[in-house]
């Protein structure tokens, strides 16, 4: 500060000025003195200032502060529970996802794809590393290639020319048969190796076998033959008639003891064609006797001398003359009344057979005259036959003309062999049912129920060298291209459903689907997949899935019943059973569910039609 008498400045720390003397005292500012007074004399109270803007808003600022924490924590809480049970759902998919592919892990294990089944277990395994059996998969699959030897280029191009070296072998000794398998084999593995070569082999090879067979009787084998050489090449006019008497032929010898009118027409039509074909002579006359004799054993006299007579204009036969004299004498003098059918004979339509129709269709059509069922076939070049009468559940054997079914005349399961038209059984008494058949031939699977009205799942030997093997609890069995059996059954753990299994392997069957309704499998040809029909949605629809569990409903007709799935043998359709018109009938719709068409109608009336089936084969 500064001296207020001669203005010297004085320190802080003395009393007097040290140029003038006068006190320090009174040296000091006004303002400091102001604020010594303020601190010691208390002053007036001056009035209250009015609050400012902030001080008014303040409080509601911290309030609002402080719900707004409050609502941060509550969102907080909320999207860290739904962050939790999104994770636990992600979680079951992925475990889901990892039994799926393990399930596809199997089913390539069965197919003999080691190298695409262990890719499906080792990502089963990533999904969910805990899981019990795919480390086990991976060994099995593993193991199995091991016994495996991978061709190299030079082994795959000795087997080329082993085969056509074997080819040529049979060629050239006219063994066309052998010629023609092996040259197929050839054709298969490499449609290049000497194309225009083996092209020409093949065709005479088909050619030449087809005749043979025709010529040895053998019908079905030379019709067959001669249809694939016809697929190389168009057949001579030679050729061509052959299989077209042939097919009249079998076509005629179908209705054999089956439909006798029907059986006399088509044996007369070709009698009048060719007269010298074959036995047709002695096949009409014989005909004409055996529907002469039928309604003479049912008293029937009148109808009975017409056949007689017509069977005599053909051949005399002493003892076919006393039968018509003895049939005319009791007609003179009987009461006319009338006569209904004696074959019970069904009338059924062919609305169309679709373009590229191949195989032939097996499938029941009921007969309300006799109440059972009868088998009728329907074949690529539109031969319309009944084949068996009192008898449905119908499976063709791989690679056959012979057809499997279930006799219902006497129970059990039988063959039919539309070549020969003879029948025999194979099993009686047991009340087995639903027979399908190994891909070698060899085996047939079937179902039986025991005392207790349960149904089981067996396998057993044609040639009835063993005794049958119980496989599983379930019915409706269908063996499919690569070996899988497929049924609808129940678990141990009484999970319900279609399972499919290997049934000579140790694996464990795989559940494919979840409702004890999903019957009457049919598999894909390639056996990828399957058809099936189910009504968990309150009507009978079909469906498909594949064995890696991938389902798609193929058809969709609320108001009616759709079912009985057959695939075609070339994948190219499934053909099913439907009311959706007011009538049975036989349906076919593209594998995609597009397309329905229909090709032949039934009739008003399939009794317990959910436990019939179709069959369709080359």
């Amino acid at each position: 500060m500064r001296c207020s008498a001669c203005g010297h400045k004085v320190p802080d720390n003395l009393m007097l000025c040290p140029a003038c003397g006068a006190m320090a005292e009174e040296t000091r500012p006004i303002r400091a003195r102001r604020r010594e007074l303020e601190e010691t004399i208390p002053l007036a109270v001056e009035p209250e200032a009015s609050p400012t803007l902030w001080e008014r808003v303040r409080p509601f600022l911290l309030w609002a502060l402080v719900f707004l924490c409050l609502l941060a924590l509550g969102v907080g809480a909320g999207a860290y529970g739904g962050r939790y049970q999104g994770e636990r759902d992600r979680e079951q998919r992925r475990l889901e996802l990892a039994d799926q592919h393990y399930r596809a892990g199997l089913a390539r294990l069965d197919a003999g794809e080691y190298e695409l089944a262990i890719a499906e277990f080792e990502y089963a395994l990533k999904l969910n590393p805990k899981h019990p059996t795919a480390s086990q998969g991976i060994a099995e699959a593993r193991a199995r290639m091991a016994t495996i030897p991978t061709p190299t280029v030079e082994v795959y191009t000795i087997v080329l020319d082993d085969l056509y070296r074997q080819a040529k072998q049979y060629y050239e000794s006219e063994d066309w048969e052998r010629a023609a398998s092996v040259l197929t084999q050839l054709r298969v593995l490499d449609p290049g190796y000497a194309a225009e070569e083996v092209t020409e082999m093949l065709f005479t090879s088909f050619y030449r076998a087809g005749l043979k067979c025709l010529e040895e009787d053998r019908m079905e084998e030379g019709i067959f033959y001669l249809d694939q050489a016809e697929q190389l090449r168009p057949l001579d006019e030679a050729a061509a008639l052959q299989r077209e008497l042939a097919v009249q032929y079998m076509t005629a010898l179908g209705y054999w003891g089956v439909d006798w009118e029907l059986c006399i027409e088509r044996f007369e039509q070709l009698y009048a064609r060719a007269p010298g074909y074959k036995d047709v002579f002695n096949r009409l006359y014989e005909a004409h006797v055996q529907y002469a004799d039928a309604w003479y054993n049912m008293g029937e006299m009148c109808p009975a001398e017409i056949e007689y007579t017509r069977a005599l204009r053909l051949k005399n036969d002493l003892d076919i003359e006393l039968k018509r004299a003895e049939a005319n004498r009791i007609c003179l003098v009987a009461t006319p009344t009338p006569i209904a059918p004696l074959s019970g004979t069904l009338t059924m339509t062919l609305t169309s057979l679709p373009a590229g129709f191949t195989g032939r269709l097996a499938y029941p059509v009921y007969n309300a005259q006799t109440g059972l069922y009868d088998l009728y076939t329907l074949f690529g070049d539109g031969r319309l036959m009944r084949v068996v009468s009192g008898g449905d559940q119908p499976c063709w054997l791989w690679s056959s003309g012979t057809l499997g079914y279930r006799n219902l005349l006497a129970p059990g399961i039988a063959l039919f062999s539309p070549e020969t038209g003879s029948s025999w059984q194979l099993t009686s008494g047991g009340g087995e049912t639903w027979p399908t058949f190994s891909p070698d031939g060899a085996r047939m699977a079937y179902a039986a129920q025991d005392a207790s009205g349960t149904w089981w799942v067996y396998i057993a030997p044609l040639d009835g060298s063993s005794e049958p093997r119980l496989v599983a609890n379930g019915r409706r069995p269908a063996w499919g291209p690569t070996g899988l059996l497929a049924w609808t059954g129940c678990g141990a753990d009484g999970n319900c459903g279609i399972f499919v299994d290997h049934p000579d392997d140790e694996q464990p069957p795989t559940r494919l689907s979840a409702n004890i309704s999903d019957i009457a499998v049919s598999w894909a040809p390639d056996g990828g997949s399957l058809a099936y029909m189910s009504n968990h949605t309150g009507d009978w629809e079909v469906y498909l899935v594949s064995l890696s569990g991938v389902f798609a409903r193929l058809t969709n007709a609320p108001e009616s019943d759709d079912g009985l799935p057959v695939w075609a043998p070339n994948g190219s359709a499934v053909a099913f059973v439907s009311n959706r018109e007011g009538n049975w009938s036989i349906y076919l719709v593209d594998p995609n569910g597009e397309n329905p068409r229909k090709i032949i109608t039934l009739g008003p009336s399939l009794p317990d039609w959910t436990n019939q089936r179709l069959s369709w084969a080359y």
